[in-house]
């Protein structure tokens, strides 16, 4: 058989080149739609620039970029959600009337993500850690009875499989999720917030979370930090969802 093809292309080089390429193509798996991950791109500018003294936990939100309409300075003053729907603002070009007519909010929060991540409104709902990618959005989704609807972060590289530490749950298996996002209460001693003296910032940063899995590579829950002294919360207490962007036109 290579040796019918080897004499063909001797005889025919031209016709039955494009017809072994033509065949190579139609084999060829087609690769994967883009991700988009502008939305990441922008929070890791802020964090790597943003200085202590200008980055905040807070209400009235605002995140601006030096450089950027007309901006000076780095400054965050955001809470989980308001920062990821900034960021979703800066990076697409969306308005709170994007917001408005996709979620029913002009200021969604992280209940609001979580449903959305569920529903696949605009997302793409990613069952299992090993399938997400930096870009990606966890969201938490608190009792109604907790003082917060829960928590919005942005996966900055795929979620890594750690050897398990405590909290130890029988029967799952742990991952590591580098995330950037705004909070007050920092993801443990490697968090970027952490600041010399034993101090810390609120606002925009980095840090790691953990999320486990059972058996059957399902999400039964996650903790707060990588610290052996961290709380478990199943997600019986504390749902958890991992979406991915679906862009289109809003």
């Amino acid at each position: 058989m290579v040796w019918w093809i080897m004499a063909s292309v001797r005889r025919r080089p031209l016709g039955v080149a494009c017809l072994i390429l033509s065949g190579l193509a139609w084999i060829a798996p087609r690769p994967a739609a883009a991700q988009p991950t502008a939305h990441l791109t922008w929070a890791e500018r802020l964090v790597d620039n943003i200085a202590p003294e200008d980055n905040e936990y807070g209400s009235r939100p605002f995140i601006t970029w030096a450089g950027v309409a007309g901006a000076r300075r780095y400054a965050n003053r955001t809470q989980c959600a308001t920062f990821l729907t900034a960021l979703l603002k800066r990076s697409y070009g969306w308005s709170a009337d994007t917001f408005e007519d996709w979620l029913d909010s002009a200021s969604p929060n992280a209940a609001t993500y979580h449903d959305a991540i569920l529903a696949e409104d605009g997302f793409e709902r990613i069952e299992s850690p090993e399938d997400a990618r930096a870009g990606d959005i966890l969201a938490l989704r608190y009792p109604e009875s907790a003082s917060s609807s829960g928590h919005v972060a942005i996966l900055r590289r795929a979620p890594k499989r750690r050897f398990p530490m405590p909290p130890y749950v029988v029967g799952t298996t742990q991952y590591e999720v580098f995330v950037v996002d705004s909070t007050n209460y920092h993801h443990g001693t490697s968090d970027s917030r952490r600041r010399s003296g034993g101090r810390w910032s609120s606002g925009a940063g980095f840090g790691s979370m953990r999320i486990y899995v059972d058996r059957s590579d399902t999400v039964v829950g996650h903790t707060w930090s990588m610290a052996a002294t961290t709380v478990y919360y199943p997600t019986t207490l504390r749902q958890v969802a991992i979406g991915r962007l679906a862009l289109r036109e809003r």
